[in-house]
């Protein structure tokens, strides 16, 4: 789409075309239920990568030198707002106050397994934790934490499983490389 005669920037709403771009990413993050991709955004505005991507780096710079109480962060792949993290003690304080864990401790403890084992068969994250998991896993696939990985060559050709970037999502990761090392866990 040309810029110069995209519909909503060219009815004088908006000061300038720098303006209309910024509240064009702000709105599209606003509304996204998932990081957004660079791709996306430009393709949608009519803008390049390069610019769509400079915007970005602005108002994340923006944001934190005002003190927002949110930020943009890039994670599994894409971007998308946050609270900020100086706010976080409060933001938890109203989170328990107000609104209960959706995940058990079974499928936490399957999810920290699938992360640092993946891919992983059920029957290999059962073994783990020493109890069946099958209707943990399917609870976490039907979540979107997890997703099926492939079949492996054992006997029976057992279905493998792996995060999903909404698992990376949910804990603000880029990349599973953020997770800490699994040492350094098993030793606090």
């Amino acid at each position: 789409m040309d810029m110069d005669n995209h519909p909503k920037k060219s009815s004088g709403f908006f000061d300038s075309d720098q303006d209309w771009a910024r509240a064009c990413i702000e709105g599209i993050l606003f509304i996204s239920e998932k990081p957004v991709k660079v791709k996306e955004m430009a393709q949608e505005m009519g803008l390049g990568p390069k610019k769509v991507e400079s915007i970005l780096i602005d108002l994340q710079e923006e944001y934190k030198d005002a003190g927002r109480g949110f930020v943009i962060r890039k994670v599994a792949g894409g971007y998308r707002f946050y609270s900020n993290p100086a706010i976080s003690e409060d933001i938890k304080a109203f989170v328990k106050s107000n609104i209960r864990s959706h995940l058990s401790r079974a499928a936490l403890e399957t999810l920290a397994i699938a992360a640092y084992k993946q891919p992983i068969t059920r029957t290999q994250i059962a073994e783990i934790r020493g109890v069946r998991t099958d209707s943990v896993v399917i609870t976490l696939v039907d979540k979107g934490l997890l997703k099926e990985a492939g079949k492996t060559k054992d006997i029976g050709n057992p279905m493998t499983y792996k995060t999903t970037d909404r698992f990376l999502e949910r804990l603000g990761l880029s990349s599973l490389d953020q997770l800490p090392p699994l040492e350094s866990i098993e030793h606090d």
